[in-house]
């Protein structure tokens, strides 16, 4: 293992060496820009060298405070450059770069205001690749080049900051993206993946990463602590008229198929996509992904998404368009029906006392099949320039089965067998939920004057009937075996309405203040039925006391604040503090007994943002937060849907209640092209609900909810982006991860610290030439530890490894050959866990018909056949190494059609416009 950590380090630093050296003995362009008039210099005026051949930006620079600029790595050729300053005309000059030519000095250049009657030259307008406001970073998408029909997916994954995980999850800077906008406006609901994976790359104008206030934060301008990380994606003008869309067909060995078809119609303001398909390469989301899902998207295996063979089958239609003046409507249905066929192994070892431990070993199989249908809407109208309303409904509606089966052992310290048997489970379910939310906002003649009331509302139900069944031999003290056997009939309802208003009332105070003054109240009424049946001659007629309960529950909360926001020119501060008053009353209807919980939580609400300059700013926040027990901690009667482990609920549970903190940090420089963001957040959690877990001699454990204090976790997060040169076609990433995070526990009574560090190390190269080969290579290691007071002896420390490498040739004649390769390495697991495995996957395609809209691929997923999915849990009380049935290797023929026809016309000054006027040359 030294040597291949060994080995990546070399890698790195030959890629470093050699990027480096591309680099040196190359020209320099260097200016001084200044006002025609008064001559003073012009500050962060930006400057761009184009190719003459076909305008491509070849470098991007902004002057310094004194109007200096340098571009540096240029090679020979012919160029135009172009100076931009707001208020000032477009300065244009023709540079002729010979190979005997260093350092090319322009001078002095002088540019003059608009107004005057000058013949001016049209060309592109320079953007920087990155701007950085107050809660948005924002991403030019022309300066991250992307394949041709690429996906949005591998444009996000060109973007400083920005990390896709294999199953498609999103995250910037550590923290999960949970909604995704295009030009504003939601895409099939909060499902990232239904824009990343459908939308192609080339309509995109800007990326925006946002910090997303609620509604009613937006509305006031005062922040109340509700931040969501979203992005949202603007489209090109020139593509918002048009019809675009793809449609795939795909069959393989093994029986594999892939088909996939979607259509996007968008006419200004309007939108309409609409998209279907299926598949069995486990593929459990809807994406194109060039036809087909290597393993649903997690290479190598370890996701959710990756383990078990699964059969998937979806569509959907998305829906948005500006109706009238004021009134905007956007709304989806996506359906899906999937199947998963699933076998697992696992091995646990159970902490007992320092000197006292068992060992659980499990084999299971499974099969489920589960059907969604989701409904997602909103509909915003300005009544007037004065009054708006904001209506957000959203029904679903899922439903499946699910049958498994599980083999146990259980060893004692002696590794002597303690008990062993079989259990099956079938469970048929179904989940009708409506909720949504009703916001009404109000502006007065005051400036900064406002009134804005939410109403939030949902209705959720779950019926679920399960049948269980085992069979258990227990050792007994006298060396025989006694035989436990449970067949019974569960039949689970669980429903719950709530009801929420909120509202917000602010007033200017000084010139540069604002208060906030809300009220809010919420009422939740949940119950929960459990009857259990034994069988009986012939059916299952015997009604189970011990295990069957009926309660209801209804937990309220009156809430108060004052918040004031102060705004100044280069910051702005909230401050504020919020008193709730909880209610809960809880009803045992089986037994005929009532609890009733008043608690009191204040929580202190502050938020700070600082400009330093116009791309360097500093964000911090602090937040209270309650979270209510779930209706299964509550409920006060055993699930043996698994003999061997025992839940139990507690109905005196009280709310968690978590104190948050956060400071984040962005900077960019746009002259050295370098991005850097850290952030370190925080966790403390009172009466926070944890696990109080006994094991007896037998093997079986029982777990039971309890309040505890002292948990807490720390997390610190640094991205580092820069490019060896100004083209951005190279540029290497960073990113450095650590979290340390202390959980309360009980075992047998017996209370429990456990400390977890997680360390990750990661970086990525990215290299692109023109249109003829991109490049990605990367590699991380992880390195956890885990620390225990009671157990010292079962303390651990263990290593992941991963290298990758992502590449594509474009060959004439429209032929193009990629592939991935992926290398995991565990270590420091229980015995046939540690593996290492190699994943490789490769293509070979051709472009069909004149205008290259048909493409012909073959494609191969897990050449060696090595993938894997292995995982490691580590708890206060046990530790588990399990591996999971993964897709191994198939190969794939597939076709596929691209349908490009945009009636808009881009605009002068975008990119790829040809000059107007050809301007004065200069020769060196």
């Amino acid at each position: 293992m030294k040597q291949r950590v060994l080995l990546t380090v070399v890698l790195v630093i030959a890629i470093l060496t050699i990027a480096r050296a591309q680099t040196q003995n190359k020209l320099q362009i260097t200016g001084r820009l200044i006002d025609y008039t008064n001559k003073e210099p012009l500050p962060n005026a930006a400057v761009a060298l184009l190719e003459v051949k076909d305008s491509v930006i070849a470098a991007t620079v902004v002057a310094d405070a004194k109007g200096l600029f340098s571009i540096t790595g240029t090679k020979p050729g012919n160029y135009v450059l172009v100076v931009s300053y707001m208020g000032y005309q477009q300065l244009t000059r023709n540079l002729q770069v010979q190979d005997t030519s260093r350092l090319i000095a322009l001078g002095t250049l002088t540019l003059k205001r608009k107004g005057l009657n000058l013949n001016e030259v049209e060309i592109v307008d320079v953007k920087p690749p990155i701007t950085i406001k107050e809660d948005t970073v924002e991403y030019n998408a022309g300066s991250f080049k992307t394949r041709e029909n690429a996906l949005l997916e591998e444009l996000l994954k060109k973007l400083p900051g920005i990390q896709v995980e294999k199953d498609g999850t999103i995250k910037a800077n550590g923290e999960t993206v949970k909604k995704v906008l295009v030009d504003g406006k939601p895409f099939f609901g909060d499902d990232p993946k239904m824009a990343t994976r459908n939308l192609p790359a080339d309509i995109v104008d800007k990326i925006q990463l946002i910090d997303r206030k609620s509604e009613q934060a937006q509305f006031t301008g005062i922040a109340d602590g509700e931040i969501e990380k979203t992005l949202n994606f603007t489209i090109k003008p020139d593509r918002k008229k048009g019809v675009f869309g793809r449609a795939t067909a795909g069959y393989g060995s093994d029986e594999r198929f892939s088909l996939n078809a979607s259509m996007n119609r968008f006419r200004q303001t309007q939108q309409l996509s609409i998209m279907g398909g299926g598949n069995n390469t486990n593929n459990t989301g809807f994406s194109f992904s060039d036809g087909f899902n290597f393993g649903g998207g997690a290479k190598g295996g370890g996701g959710a998404a990756n383990t078990g063979l699964n059969r998937n089958w979806n569509g959907g239609i998305n829906y948005s368009d500006n109706l009238a003046k004021g009134l905007r409507i956007s709304g989806s249905y996506f359906m899906s029906d999937m199947q998963r066929d699933n076998e697992r192994r696992s091995e646990r070892e159970n902490r007992h006392k320092p000197d006292s431990f068992s060992y659980v070993n499990s084999n299971s199989t499974s099969l489920s099949n589960n059907s969604n249908h989701r409904v997602n809407a909103r509909i915003e109208y300005d009544i007037d320039s004065f009054h708006s309303l904001i209506v957000t409904p959203n029904i679903s509606y899922s439903s499946g089965d699910n049958f498994s089966e599980s083999r146990n052992t259980t060893l004692n310290n002696n590794k002597d067998t303690v008990n062993n048997g079989r259990t099956i489970n079938k469970t048929t379910a179904s989940s009708p939920n409506v909720n949504g939310t009703a916001l009404f906002r109000k502006k007065f003649d005051k400036k900064g004057r406002t009134f804005s009331t939410n109403l939030t509302f949902g209705a959720n139900s779950n019926e679920r009937e399960s049948i269980n069944q085992s069979q258990t031999s227990y050792l007994q003290r006298n060396g025989s075996f006694r035989n436990d056997t449970i067949d019974q009939k569960v039949m689970q309802d669980n429903s719950s309405k709530t009801l929420g208003v909120r509202m917000s009332y602010t007033e200017p105070v000084f010139i540069d203040r604002f208060l906030e003054l809300n009220y809010g109240y919420s009422y939740n009424a949940n119950s929960s039925n459990r009857t259990t049946y034994d069988k009986g001659k012939d059916d299952y007629d015997l009604l189970n006391d011990s295990l069957t309960n009926a309660f209801n529950n209804v937990y309220s909360n009156h809430q108060a604040g004052i918040s004031i926001m102060t705004q100044k020119l280069r910051y702005n501060y909230t401050l504020g503090m919020n008193v709730q008053f909880n209610n809960l009353s809880s009803e045992n209807i089986s037994k005929d007994s009532t609890l009733r919980q008043h608690t009191v939580n204040i929580s202190p609400l502050a938020q700070m943002n600082y400009n330093f300059s116009k791309n360097r700013r500093m964000r911090i926040a602090y937040r209270g937060q309650t979270q209510q027990p779930t209706l299964e901690q509550l409920q006060p009667v055993p699930d043996n849907s698994n003999p061997l482990f025992v839940k139990l609920g507690n109905p005196d549970l009280k709310p968690s209640f978590n104190n948050n903190l956060s400071v984040n940090y962005n900077n960019f420089d746009p002259v050295s092209m370098r991005s850097f963001f850290a952030s370190l957040t925080g966790t403390f959690t009172l009466n926070r609900i944890v696990n109080n877990t006994a094991i007896n001699d037998q093997g079986i454990q029982t777990s039971r909810p309890v309040n505890v204090n002292g948990n807490y976790n720390v997390n610190a997060y640094m991205v580092n982006g820069f490019s060896l040169n100004k083209q951005q076609k190279t540029t290497i990433n960073t990113n450095t991860y650590a979290g340390l995070t202390r959980d309360v526990s009980f075992l047998n009574n017996q209370k429990n610290f456990t400390q977890t560090l997680n360390i990750t190390q990661a970086v990525s190269f990215n290299y692109m030439y023109k249109e003829v080969f991109d490049l990605a290579a990367g590699g991380n290691v992880n390195y956890n530890r885990a620390r225990f007071s009671n157990n010292k002896a079962n303390n651990t420390n263990y290593f992941n490894y991963g290298l990758s490498l992502d590449f594509n040739v474009n060959l004439p004649g429209g032929i193009i050959i990629g592939g991935d390769v992926d290398y995991t390495a565990n270590t420091g697991r229980t015995e046939g866990y540690n593996l290492q495995y190699t994943l490789a996957n490769g293509f070979i395609s051709k472009t069909l018909f004149k205008a290259k809209q048909g493409l012909i691929k073959f494609q191969v997923f897990d050449l060696f056949n090595q993938n894997v999915s292995v995982n490691r849990t580590v708890m206060d009380n046990y530790t588990e190494d399990s591996e999971t049935k993964v897709l191994q290797r198939y190969f794939m023929v597939s076709f596929s059609y691209f349908l490009n026809r945009f009636g808009g016309k881009a605009p002068k000054g975008q990119r790829g416009d040809r000059m107007m006027e050809a301007p004065r040359n200069m020769r060196f």
